[in-house]
């Protein structure tokens, strides 16, 4: 959105950026997704927004054991307002996995913003996912839910709903 955004070049402000999701994520306790166990899947969806608290979504596929793990901040720093794990169907795992098709996730081509931005503004969504010896990470601030970025927006929507979040105002930008 016009206004929003404050360009930057330098490897420092870009350093800075990977440095605050990493330290987020340290916030929410949650540690490296490599190396993988043989056999296993996992994707995590990150939600940094820039004026209230922060979740991570992380669902992994283990065996014939498929299950979702979500952590919320908490008002006190160092705190998790919500740490709840739960065990999902085949049939939830096949609709995340249709979902990560639908989105390319694992050949879409960009994955991160192109123009070197820094936003002041919105929301910052980071997907990571590992399988078969692969890692990907895609990072996008305030995906439009109509524009280019819709399918991706539509399976952070979807891992919301399946975590059984209820965001103050009601949704995700």
């Amino acid at each position: 959105m016009p206004g929003l955004e404050v360009e930057f070049n330098d490897a420092r402000s870009q350093q800075f950026m990977h440095c605050w999701c990493s330290g987020m994520l340290r916030a929410l306790r949650e540690g490296p997704l490599l190396p993988l166990a043989p056999g296993s899947e996992v994707y995590r969806f990150t939600w940094i927004p820039s004026s209230r608290g922060s979740f991570v979504i992380r669902i992994e596929h283990l065996g014939p054991v498929h299950s979702l793990h979500v952590k919320m901040t908490g008002m006190e720093e160092g705190t998790l307002a919500l740490d709840r794990r739960v065990l999902l169907t085949p049939t939830q795992w096949q609709a995340v996995q249709q979902r990560l098709a639908e989105a390319r996730f694992w050949s879409i081509d960009r994955f991160f913003a192109s123009r070197g931005l820094s936003y002041l503004d919105g929301s910052e969504w980071l997907f990571e996912g590992g399988r078969e010896g692969r890692y990907r990470v895609l990072s996008l601030h305030s995906p439009d839910p109509e524009g280019p970025e819709r399918a991706i927006h539509d399976l952070g929507v979807f891992l919301v709903e399946l975590a059984g979040i209820t965001l103050p105002g009601g949704q995700l930008y």
